[in-house]
């Protein structure tokens, strides 16, 4: 029989304080992620991974399963199975709700977790995500035994302005006015991934600055900088260089100067690289979903992810990378702009033009 937890471990615990300490005799069995917010549960799936399988290799420790599709046998199977160099193996179920859904055998399927947590594998650790998850249920008071719920969503509104600022501080060393972060959600609400993209452009676009206020956001979000990235993005993958140009422009007209753009650029294209490399073992929308990209984004994200070969994004990357070190010195180097902006838009040629180099250099 699996052990009670002490009495003195809260059966369910807020995302935040899951984070700052384990609760006793962790790992444990079973872990419930509570909530719908990709962010929040992405958070906490990091968690759960480090507490369970610590810095094993994923592809020798983890499986990661769609509820959806998941099957019963292949979760208890890889429960049970010894794991291979990894102290332990976990089996995580994303959008677990479907799993237990009355039309796919959720209650033959409770009936046997339930029966597998009376003696649960010493090596094996299932981590559930649930949007709802019913506290009067057998399986809820078995979790209470032997695992823990994680609270992954925000208990209420108001407390979304008090994050913002200590992830700006904390992530940036930035300090982020109290009108700033109110601002920030009165634009993009309380989406997590969205506001945390957000307050990373921000620390790109204010530099070396130390105080993000409502000029940065009304600047950066509320006047649509964001979404003129993506615009350029999307001519840059396009292979348009004459509109990717005109929005260039537009910018350089609102004074900003070549380290904010190629920073905006950056993160942007970085964020493509993330959900591209997390695609080649998941579905796009589960490699969006752990790259952080907000859910409103995900069409534009997908459209530039399938237009960018993997190869053509990691030279843009490259490229960006090599102009931020350049913006930084040259501010206001506009031809240096139009050229990384032609680089973009012609990835093959600026490949080709580096070889014919490397290969007169040696």
């Amino acid at each position: 029989m699996a052990q009670r937890k002490s009495g003195k471990d809260s059966n369910v615990k807020r995302l935040s304080d899951f984070a700052k300490r384990k609760a006793h005799g962790e790992p444990l069995p079973i872990y419930v992620l509570r909530g719908s917010d990709p962010y929040l549960l992405d958070k906490g799936r990091h968690i759960v991974r480090e507490r369970a399988i610590g810095q094993a290799e994923p592809g020798m420790a983890l499986l990661e399963l769609d509820g959806a599709d998941a099957q019963l046998a292949d979760v208890l199977d890889a429960l049970r199975t010894m794991p291979f160099l990894a102290p332990r193996r976990l089996v995580s179920i994303r959008n677990a709700d479907a799993f237990f859904a009355a039309n796919n055998q959720g209650e033959h399927k409770r009936d046997a977790i339930l029966k597998y947590l009376d003696e649960p594998s010493p090596t094996g650790v299932l981590c559930l995500e649930m949007a709802t998850w019913n506290t009067a249920t057998r399986l809820a008071k078995r979790v209470d035994a032997v695992g823990l719920v994680v609270q992954c969503e925000a208990d209420k509104p108001y407390q979304i302005p008090p994050w913002l600022k200590g992830q700006a501080r904390e992530l940036y060393g930035k300090t982020l006015t109290d009108a700033a972060a109110r601002m920030l959600q009165e634009y993009l609400g309380n989406d997590f991934a969205a506001l945390t993209h957000a307050l990373d452009m921000l620390a790109l676009f204010v530099g070396d600055a130390p105080r993000i206020d409502t000029a940065e956001v009304d600047a950066l979000i509320a006047r649509g900088h964001h979404e003129r990235v993506w615009a350029l993005c999307d001519a840059v993958a396009l292979r348009r260089a004459p509109p990717a140009l005109e929005l260039l422009d537009a910018f350089w007209t609102e004074g900003m100067v070549a380290p904010q753009v190629v920073g905006l650029l950056r993160t942007t294209f970085r964020q493509l690289v993330r959900v591209r490399a997390f695609a080649n073992t998941m579905s796009l929308d589960a490699a969006m979903d752990r790259a952080g990209v907000p859910r409103a984004a995900f069409n534009r994200v997908r459209r530039a992810a399938g237009a960018f070969s993997e190869t053509n994004l990691a030279d843009a990357y490259q490229a960006l990378v090599e102009a931020d070190l350049e913006a930084k010195t040259t501010p206001n180097d506009r031809l240096a702009m139009e050229a990384l902006v032609h680089r973009l838009c012609n990835p093959t040629a600026a490949r080709s033009m580096a070889v014919s180099s490397d290969t007169a250099a040696g």
